[in-house]
């Protein structure tokens, strides 16, 4: 099921758009936050799409926006992804990655890669549907913010770290 469009709301309320020159996502799925993220995007921001389902990646490949690239990959490639792309850093990390349901390995080696690609100040947004990610956050992010949507379903904790 997609994400609701409160749920999209929330999780994109920390991306100054108009200062934005380069955004990731991770696990795109449908494009449903790709598609709002391109709507809302100025014409000088860039946006990375990594999905590690093929079906998935082939649709958002069809979106037709030059500001877009879409990489079947999964999460752990993104530093290769972006030095591929001759992207140093990014801005903005937003992330459908189901952290919860990974491997703790896995999951752990996505938050190194996300947190090493964001620029100085940058912001990793990562939305889950339980509030149990919050002390492995606080340990690798210097501010951690917590926000909900009820609005969603199912409800949906959205976590906003940003790098020091």
């Amino acid at each position: 099921m997609p994400s609701s469009r409160f749920l999209i709301d929330r999780l994109l309320r920390p991306i100054d758009f108009a200062t934005a020159t380069s955004i990731v996502e991770l696990g795109a799925g449908t494009g449903c936050i790709t598609k709002t993220l391109l709507k809302r995007m100025s014409p000088r921001c860039h946006l990375t799409c990594v999905e590690v389902e093929e079906e998935f990646a082939r649709a958002c490949s069809e979106i037709d926006d030059a500001r877009l690239t879409v990489h079947h990959a999964c999460a752990t490639d993104l530093r290769k992804v972006l030095e591929g792309a001759g992207i140093a850093e990014v801005d903005y990390i937003v992330s459908s990655v189901p952290l919860s349901i990974l491997d703790d390995e896995l999951a752990d080696e996505i938050l190194e890669v996300t947190q090493s690609c964001l620029r100085s100040g940058g912001t990793f947004i990562q939305y889950q549907y339980s509030p149990s990610y919050l002390g492995k956050l606080n340990a690798r992010y210097e501010d951690v913010r917590l926000g909900f949507t009820l609005r969603n379903i199912p409800p949906a904790v959205v976590y906003e770290c940003v790098t020091a």
